[in-house]
């Protein structure tokens, strides 16, 4: 199943269920610590790829590759004062949020939504993609990591108000459904 399409009876593109959720989409306090805590975490999944790339055992590469980006994301949601502890919702507001807004790249989105789709495929469903598709995704994972710590980085103040605002916009448009 890919992102996006209808999750456990959910509409398609209807993500209103994010901010109703008691482990969605909520707005919390800028957190600094937290944003060392999850970039930490995902230099550790980096170096924990490695090794599964040595080892040649897909389903980690997936996983460690996957984790990499998420924890990288989950570092910008701290930044910015952004909770969420479903996947899914933290992917729909990547995208809603920061790529609309100009933030992020939509590649960047792009890419984290095909490795949560590999990774769920392999991990639920023990699809195989095959060597190549599982290399590439894993490819994007360093230079992945490094875009969205820079972006970390350069987050202003003023940048950081952008994204609450844009955040309790996205709230609102999608309590309407």
């Amino acid at each position: 199943m890919k992102y996006g399409d209808t999750m456990k009876g959910k509409k398609k593109d209807d993500f209103s269920y994010c901010f109703k959720k008691a482990l969605g989409l909520k707005l919390v306090n800028p957190n600094d610590n937290l944003v060392e805590v999850y970039k930490r975490k995902s230099e550790s999944a980096l170096n924990m790829l490695e090794s599964s790339k040595d080892k040649k055992e897909d389903e980690w590469i997936l996983e460690t590759s996957y984790y990499a980006k998420y924890f990288i994301i989950y570092s910008l949601f701290m930044k910015c004062g952004i909770k969420s502890e479903i996947h899914d919702c933290t992917i729909f507001a990547l995208n809603s949020i920061f790529v609309d807004s100009g933030i992020i790249d939509k590649e960047i989105y792009d890419d984290l939504s095909n490795s949560r789709e590999l990774r769920v495929g392999s991990l639920y469903y023990d699809k195989d993609f095959g060597k190549e598709r599982i290399t590439r995704s894993a490819s994007t994972a360093p230079n992945f990591c490094l875009k969205i710590g820079s972006v970390i980085d350069e987050l202003s103040k003023e940048d950081i108000a952008k994204i609450r605002k844009k955040f309790d916009e996205v709230k609102n448009k999608e309590e309407i459904k």
